[in-house]
């Protein structure tokens, strides 16, 4: 594909982005960051176990079984990712990176009377997503001269924050439910530049800056069921509903045929069109085959979403194990595995500007030591993946993408 072609794709592509909601983040995967310390160990198998605050997320109706008079939990995780799309223009390759260092979980947990009450603050999606390239040399085009240098600068930044209250209690001996009821806010702002230098002095460049904010809930609810002493099974369900989304943008674009050398195009559009999101399906189970050693299973259903202005999602199932050990009465271990698989459908070779598809896979490792009342866990997770992209927006050609990503986290946490 030429680089005249390619400029003008991406501008227009930028304002058909605006117009459809802008996916920018990572919204290609449901499962992109773990969300509590335990849970996140156990590479997010949590649903049937769900016994401290990170089950406020996975389950609530767990909590009923949390220890202490108060418990509470924070988790500061730093990650780093990494995209490489391969032969993009004249055989070069595009590589974007995303780092984040923040708080992605607090939570908290109050037994008053017969219920349990609980309060958490989790990010299960963060991105900081950079690509800063140039390319030189002999780049043919169709502008009537070759280009001597292409320049990329792309920076996107987008978080979703959920924060909310949480009650369960006891239906029998064997079976609790509990309701979270999270406020969703999402927040976005993409930057893109490219400049496009010509052998015979002309140029093309073209800026493009978009500012998106959404507001929602996304409620949760939970059961969990202990048929028998050492096994526990748990189902939850949740949905983000969104009740309020704007998007601003501008789009400035210099062409290098342009009539004089400052005659520019600018075009700035708003849109406050809502996304649709999938229901969310958790089934887990936890067995403890003696005092210390735990083995959990986790499977997550993410239903097909029909959404012409956003765009479809297929319906997604990512699986995850864990199991955790206790060395003895100070020190644990965790481990986990777990798939966070893509929500875009197999891309068609004869269609234009489709959403990359790529598969994740990843592991995670923990360890914890305990005093009295407190506890501090040290952990990391490892993923990776490959599939396809077309990252040129008019061009029908498919890249091969490989992507892999590590995070570290630290926590603590306290009862009473």
């Amino acid at each position: 594909m030429s680089l005249r072609m390619f400029s003008a794709a991406m501008a227009m592509v930028f304002i058909l982005l605006v117009m459809s909601g802008v996916s920018t983040a990572d919204e290609f995967h449901y499962n992109n960051l773990l969300i509590g310390d335990r849970a996140t160990g156990m590479g997010g198998a949590y649903t049937g176990v769900s016994d401290d605050p990170s089950g406020l997320y996975y389950n609530p109706a767990g909590i009923v079984y949390t220890t202490g008079r108060n418990l509470s939990a924070s988790v500061n995780a730093y990650y780093n990712t990494s995209k490489e799309y391969k032969n993009v223009i004249g055989g070069n390759g595009w590589t974007r990176n995303a780092t984040s260092l923040l708080p992605n979980f607090f939570g908290i947990v109050q037994p008053l009377g017969k219920l349990k009450f609980g309060f958490s603050y989790a990010v299960p999606d963060s991105i900081k997503e950079d690509q800063d390239q140039t390319f030189g040399g002999n780049i043919p085009t169709t502008l009537g001269s070759p280009a001597i240098r292409y320049t990329i600068n792309f920076n996107n930044e987008d978080s979703t924050y959920l924060i909310g209250p949480s009650i369960a209690g006891e239906l029998t001996s064997s079976l609790s439910a509990g309701l979270t009821l999270y406020m969703y806010h999402r927040s976005n702002q993409t930057i893109l530049n490219q400049l496009i230098v010509l052998q015979d002095g002309r140029f093309e460049w073209s800026n493009q800056y978009i500012e998106k904010v959404e507001r929602g809930y996304k409620p949760i609810l939970g059961v969990m069921w202990t048929p028998a002493e050492k096994l526990s099974i748990g189902v939850s369900l949740a949905k983000i509903l969104v009740y309020s989304s704007s998007v601003m943008s501008q789009s400035i674009i210099k062409d290098a045929n342009a009539a004089t050398p400052n005659d520019f195009t600018i075009v700035d559009v708003g849109s406050s069109t809502r996304k649709k999101y999938p229901y969310e399906l958790r089934l887990g189970a936890g067995y403890f085959p003696s005092s210390s050693l735990l083995v959990s299973a986790d499977a997550a259903y993410y239903t097909k979403v029909t959404d012409a202005v956003n765009g479809d999602r297929v319906s997604v199932m990512n699986i995850a194990l864990g199991t955790e050990y206790f060395l003895n009465k100070s020190w644990a271990v965790r481990g986990g595995l777990y798939t966070d698989m893509a929500n875009t459908p197999k891309l068609d070779p004869a269609l234009t500007n489709q959403d990359e598809k790529i598969d994740l896979y990843g592991m995670s490792l923990s360890i914890s030591n305990f005093s009295r009342n407190t506890s501090i866990t040290l952990g990391g997770s490892l993923t990776m993946g490959t599939g396809k992209a077309q990252i040129l927006s008019g061009s029908k050609d498919i890249q091969n993408v490989d992507q892999a990503g590590w995070m570290m986290f630290l926590s603590s946490s306290y009862s009473y």
